[in-house]
Formats: structure tokens, C-alpha cells, sequence
């Protein structure tokens, strides 16, 4: 039998070799490149790889596409928070010789295309995806077709590559260990979180000493705690824009309601079933935590958690397999009304910029790169971790195991209607990603004492002046 120190031992192991081969791939796939912007025909800026065979696919999809059109690529990988800081510097000198063609990072559709579509600093791809729109889910499509308020129109000013969910996690052996089968976790909101409440305290009386029951991300690096809240604000019926852009968050029902939903998201935390490291958690964090079996249950952005136990066997995960049953993926609890809680599918998508050098040739490379067997490439090398937006993709044997256990659920939840992502409704809203406000309202509470209603207000009056200066500028 395995004890919990070589559980989290081994859990550590795998997940350690994964990112580091992941890591190292990465930086010398950018420190070791040959070629310089000025001397290739293109270049491209795309996001490391969670898994090194997803850096190991798109470099060989770049040595197919430059033998086949006898142009070259300088191809860098670079770590999300670098894409973003720099590419926002080099697009403040339109014409600026290191401006990428084309740039892929999981900020894209949050932080970057929505601000620099409504700039008119995005090259518009409709000539790219028109001929091929039928080979897209209309949520893909729906999602890179950004407002340039300098146009005053709407079009398709990002490239749909693949697509994310968020999911819940939790071991399933440990709820066992406290006499709870699997198939009797409530899925009703009030008893739903406060069985993860109770079953810390079970657990610890067990012998689990350290272990907390909600891994609810409450830090304002990266995305998870911005997805942790929107999933209470969407409980709670709150609506934060209407469909034609118009703010509704500081309407009278809308600001009661996020109080009671942020009172209840931040409570968790001071209550003690949070662990303190949330608050300093990176986009990993959470990850780490879940396999190292400090937390209970999480939510994340991908399948990322149960993959880290499909590596290859060898003498120092000969326990993956188990861990990969043990972890429990499920489906979002219902609304505190009883009704469905959608997700808000991420599509994650490639833009190019407006002023690179190389426009027409980022084109010819994006129409390469979605061609269905191309695509398909890559989307294998994720092993599951994101889902396709093209469903003839669902052909791929990737997709027919159907009694593995986190894809079962993953293909439900993949088959949902999505809410649409307020920064696709009103570009503003990347700017509220962009200064992480919606966490910075979290850390009003926790970190500045406030209230849940000043926090809330203080959120509210933040959000509406950034949405009321766009609107000016409009």
C-alpha cells in the first residue's frame, strides 16, 4: 500500500519531469536559435509548451512548412507574462522591425487580441477563415470576432486553434477513505462546498494533518483565480454586461448579488479550508498543490492535472496509473437556483499583428497550421489537455476512449452551450484582465480587511472606470 510521503513524493516526481522537460525544451528551443528576425521570412512567438511534446510538434510543423515553401522561421518560445509585457512594448513603435508575425500564448484571448482589435493593431484573418469557417464550432468562430472600434465593425481578428474548459478535480480515493462513494457527492451548490468543507475536517482527523478542502486560487498571478470567481458570479446570476456592451454590474441587483458571491468565494479562505500559499499561487500553483495531495479538490484550466500521471512507467512512477484513477474529474455543481452553470469555454487562438513584416507570409503559416491533419498535430501532442474547435478532429482515436474517466466528463462538458467572455462583448474588459482587478477585488478582502461590500464597490467603481474610458475613447 502506498503511503501519503511516497504519494506525494512520487505525485512531485512526475510532475517535476514533465515541467522541467517541458522547461528546458522551451528556453533552448529559444537561447540555441541559429537564425535572427532579420535574416527569416518569419517569425513567430508562441507560448512554452506544458507538456514537451507540444513544443516537439509545433517545431516540427515549422521544419515541414519551411521545407515545403523554402522560407524560413525564427521560432522562439517564451514564457506567457514575456509575450505579453513585450509584445505591448514593441506594438507601441508601429513599424518596429521585432514585431513578431505571429503570437500564440494562453493571454491572447483574455489580455492581448480583444485590447488590440478595438486599437485596430491586429490584421484582420477573415481571408484566412472564411473558406474554412464550416470546419468550426460556431463558439470558436464567435470568439475571435473582435470589435475594431477604429472600423467601427466586428470581424475575425484572431486564428481559433483549440479550445478549454474549466474542471473540477478531486482525489476520489481520499472521499472514499471517509466512507463516501464517488457517486454520492452532492452536486446541489450549498452541500457541494460544504462537503469539501466537512470532509477536510474527516480528513484530518484521519491522520491527513495538513490537507485543505477547497483549492480555490485566490492570488492575482495568472488566470485561475479570475476563473475560481467568475464560476460564484455566474452562480449567482450576476451580470456584468449586457450583449451590446452596455456595464450592468453597478445595477442595484448585480452589485448585491456579486457581494453575496465574493462574501462566499473569500469565506472559504478565511475560514481555513484555503490553504495560505493560495494567495501567492502562480498559474501552477494549484496544479502542484492537487498532486502533492495538500488540497483536497481544484479547479483548473485544462486537463493539465490528470496528464502529469501519464508519463511513460518506469521505476519512479510505477503508482501513475492508480493516481490517474484516484483523481476524480466532475461537472460543475448546479446554481444556487437549481439551474445548469455553463462554463466559459476558453478559445485559445493565434493573432498577428498589424504592423510585423511579414503579414502576408503569417497568413500563408495560419492557413498551414489549421489544416485539419496539421492541426490535429498538435492538438495530439496536448494528450487530451485541449480540445479541438474543429469536430471532424473528434475522428482522432484520442477521442474514443470513452470509459477513461476525466474524458468522459471533459467530452459533457465540451458539448455545453458556453457564456460568452465579457472581453469578446466589450473589449474594455481585457484591460480589467490585463490589471487583474477582478482578483485585486478578492485580495480586498483577504489582504485589506475590507468587507465584501467595499470590496465589491471598490471592484465595481475600478471595473466601470476603465469600461467608461474606453467608451470615450471610442
Amino acid at each position: 500500500m502506498i503511503t501519503r510521503r511516497d504519494f506525494t513524493r512520487l505525485s512531485l516526481f512526475g510532475v517535476g519531469l514533465g515541467l522541467a522537460n517541458c522547461t528546458t525544451l522551451a528556453k533552448n528551443s529559444f537561447v540555441d536559435s541559429t537564425t535572427t528576425q532579420s535574416d527569416t521570412n518569419l517569425t513567430i512567438w508562441w507560448e512554452q509548451g506544458f507538456l514537451p511534446e507540444e513544443n516537439e510538434g509545433l517545431a516540427q510543423i515549422v521544419r515541414d512548412w519551411e521545407n515545403l515553401s523554402g522560407l524560413t522561421v525564427n521560432l522562439k518560445f517564451l514564457p506567457v507574462p514575456i509575450i505579453d509585457q513585450q509584445l505591448t512594448q514593441l506594438l507601441a513603435e508601429p513599424g518596429n522591425p521585432q514585431i513578431p508575425d505571429i503570437v500564440y500564448s494562453i493571454g491572447v484571448d483574455a489580455n492581448l487580441a480583444p485590447k488590440l482589435a478595438w486599437q485596430d493593431q491586429l490584421l484582420d484573418l477573415s481571408e484566412v477563415i472564411q473558406p474554412i469557417k464550416d470546419r468550426y464550432t460556431s463558439v470558436a468562430l464567435s470568439q475571435v470576432n473582435y470589435r475594431n472600434q477604429l472600423r467601427g465593425e466586428r470581424s475575425y481578428y484572431a486564428m481559433p486553434l483549440w479550445q478549454a474548459e474549466d474542471y473540477i478535480h478531486y482525489w476520489g480515493n481520499l472521499v472514499e477513505a471517509i466512507g463516501v462513494s464517488r457517486a454520492d457527492v452532492p452536486m446541489d451548490w450549498e452541500p457541494f462546498w460544504r462537503f469539501w468543507q466537512t470532509s477536510q475536517t474527516q480528513l484530518r482527523s484521519q491522520g491527513y494533518a495538513d490537507i485543505y478542502g477547497v483549492g480555490l486560487c485566490m492570488s492575482s498571478i495568472g488566470f485561475d483565480t479570475y476563473t475560481s470567481l467568475m464560476m460564484f458570479l455566474d452562480a449567482y446570476n450576476v451580470e456584468v454586461v449586457s450583449p451590446d456592451g452596455e456595464f450592468l454590474l453597478d445595477a442595484p441587483e448585480n452589485r448585491q448579488r456579486m457581494i453575496a458571491a465574493l462574501e462566499e468565494f473569500t469565506g472559504f479562505f478565511k475560514s481555513g479550508y484555503v490553504p495560505p500559499a493560495a494567495l501567492e499561487w502562480t498559474g501552477g500553483g494549484n496544479n502542484n498543490s492537487f498532486i502533492d495531495g495538500s488540497i483536497l479538490m481544484t479547479l483548473n484550466l485544462t486537463l493539465s492535472i490528470p496528464l502529469t500521471q501519464q508519463l511513460p512507467v518506469n521505476q519512479y512512477n510505477q503508482d501513475a496509473n492508480e493516481r490517474y484513477q484516484q483523481m476524480v474529474t466532475i461537472d460543475r455543481p448546479r446554481k444556487p437556483d437549481g439551474s445548469e452553470l455553463l462554463t466559459r469555454k476558453g478559445i485559445k487562438q493565434a493573432i498577428v499583428p498589424k504592423s510585423c513584416p511579414h503579414p502576408e507570409t503569417a497568413k500563408d503559416f495560419l492557413a498551414y497550421l489549421t489544416e485539419p491533419a496539421t492541426i490535429n498535430q498538435l492538438i495530439t501532442g496536448a494528450k487530451g489537455r485541449v480540445m479541438p474547435v474543429m469536430p471532424k478532429l473528434f475522428e482522432n482515436s484520442l477521442w474514443s476512449n470513452t470509459s477513461d474517466p476525466h474524458l468522459a466528463t471533459a467530452l459533457k462538458i465540451y458539448n455545453r452551450p458556453s457564456l460568452i467572455p465579457y472581453e469578446v462583448t466589450h473589449s474594455a474588459f481585457s484591460e480589467v484582465q490585463g490589471q487583474q482587478l477582478w482578483a485585486k477585488t478578492v485580495l480586498q478582502v483577504l489582504q485589506e480587511d475590507a468587507s465584501a461590500t467595499q470590496a465589491s464597490d471598490w471592484g465595481i467603481s475600478q471595473i466601470k472606470s476603465i469600461w467608461t474610458e474606453w467608451e470615450r475613447s471610442a
